[in-house]
């Protein structure tokens, strides 16, 4: 997407769900990965953790991805189902709880 490379991850949490990050090491860089998912019209965040930016995307983004593209619909699809069945307990709560909220995953 923009020409950023993001990876999937399940987290859950009192902010909601995130899903998509990418690390980088520099500030410069993050926020030019953050402007570059901005001009595709995705709000991304940006949060230092440890010597390294996170750069990542909620899941209503992911979501209005997922619904453009279908190549993005499916390795997401891909990712949860795996995480569902082969993820930490916790993982597999996550995987199928967005499963069962999303059903555009489910048909793939």
């Amino acid at each position: 997407m923009a020409g950023v490379v993001m990876y999937l991850y399940l987290v859950s949490g009192q902010g909601g769900s995130r899903l998509a990050r990418r690390y980088v090491r520099d500030v410069g860089k993050a926020l030019a990965v953050a402007g570059r998912l901005e001009s595709v019209g995705l709000r991304p965040n940006v949060v230092k953790s440890g010597p390294n930016y996170v750069v990542y995307i909620a899941t209503t983004d992911l979501l209005k991805l997922a619904e453009e593209d279908d190549a993005v619909r499916r390795a997401i699809a891909q990712y949860l189902a795996e995480k569902a069945k082969n993820g930490t307990p916790r993982q597999r709560g996550i995987a199928r709880k967005h499963l069962q909220r999303h059903p555009l995953f489910l048909s793939s």
